[in-house]
């Protein structure tokens, strides 16, 4: 059986870089082509030094889809909607998109200059698009050509409360997310460089991160009506991969730890990259790897639920292969069960 022929735009940044590192031992996928403006024209490895795999692949300054059957769109918010009606003129047939940047993972074109400072230049668009949570959307991703990969707050969020918003819960999910500094991309500002970072904590965006409306839009289709709504305070940690994400919630009269935990096993069985783990996750257990666990407790009429990603992996790359994996007909896991690197 011949691999499935993928193509990278944007991917001399971190995100590209750890797709590039999946799809180089992928195996039903080839990398045939990645593009890179910055980059154009010199070695994959100028960029990924660790890609030796890939040494004899160059970045492209265009990308051409003819000839692909999957491509990802990996570049700065904003992008993916101003070159995307281009890249479709020359796609085959059957092109499988799955775009990581936020440009296509709010139904409402109106929401975008709101979130994103930026009016939407695709808005024809984004009814093709299917959200890309495979733990909750594994049927539409299956049958779809094009799908939205979610932020890397909006994957540790939701899958810590989306149990919660499918059994009727309602009210409000106050959560405190700590992030590393890759998550800010590869090119550095005043606050964001790592140095500024390291041994200090800052908390940015409170109650006002663009991840939000994703995070309450996925939790309500989930419950299958108005669900949960999120106050999300963003933290800039002082490390480099994954982000903890600590959330409260109210618990419903009646319903007691043990009710609590059981309701998170039965909603992530046969779920394999969910890990519920019997104490508070740790970062490091899953760095590198496209795992997410989750930790829940209830005491005193409150819940509380912790999840731990990579945010370039689970939160960004890594659930983009899984997303290519179930658009292909793949087994969802294909190229993705390696655990992460420890300590």
């Amino acid at each position: 059986m011949s691999k499935a022929r993928v193509g990278l735009w944007g991917g001399a940044g971190y995100t590209g870089g750890e797709l590039l590192r999946l799809l180089a031992g992928h195996p039903a996928a080839s990398v045939s082509a990645v593009a890179s403006r910055s980059h154009a024209g010199k070695p994959v490895t100028a960029a990924h030094p660790h890609l030796r795999a890939l040494a004899g692949l160059s970045f492209q300054e265009e990308l051409d889809p003819a000839g692909l059957d999957v491509l990802f769109l990996a570049g700065g918010h904003g992008e993916a909607m101003d070159r995307l009606p281009a890249f479709l003129n020359k796609a085959p047939k059957g092109l499988k998109v799955v775009d990581l940047s936020a440009d296509f993972r709010l139904r409402d074109a109106a929401q975008y200059p709101v979130w994103y400072g930026k009016a939407h230049s695709s808005p024809e668009l984004l009814a093709g698009f299917v959200y890309g949570l495979p733990e909750l959307d594994a049927a539409a991703v299956r049958a779809a050509d094009r799908v939205a990969n979610p932020g890397c707050f909006a994957t540790a969020v939701i899958l810590a409360l989306a149990p919660a918003a499918r059994a009727g819960w309602t009210g409000t999910a106050r959560v405190t997310a700590v992030t590393g500094s890759s998550g800010s991309g590869v090119n550095p500002s005043a606050t964001t460089h790592h140095p500024g970072r390291e041994g200090g904590m800052r908390a940015y965006k409170p109650l006002a991160h663009q991840h939000t409306p994703e995070v309450e839009a996925c939790l309500d289709r989930a419950a299958g009506k108005p669900s949960l709504r999120l106050s999300l305070v963003p933290v800039s940690g002082p490390f480099v991969r994954g982000i903890y994400a600590v959330c409260h919630l109210d618990l419903p009269a009646g319903l007691g730890e043990d009710a609590l935990k059981a309701l998170y096993r039965d909603a992530y069985a046969g779920k394999p990259f969910v890990r519920l783990v019997d104490a508070p996750p740790d970062l490091k257990s899953v760095a590198g790897s496209n795992y997410c666990d989750v930790f829940v407790a209830a005491k005193g009429g409150t819940a509380v639920v912790i999840s731990a990603i990579d945010n370039l992996v689970k939160g960004a790359a890594g659930q983009a292969v899984q997303n290519m994996n179930l658009m292909l007909g793949l087994s969802e896991t294909s190229g993705l069960e390696a655990a992460g690197a420890y300590p």
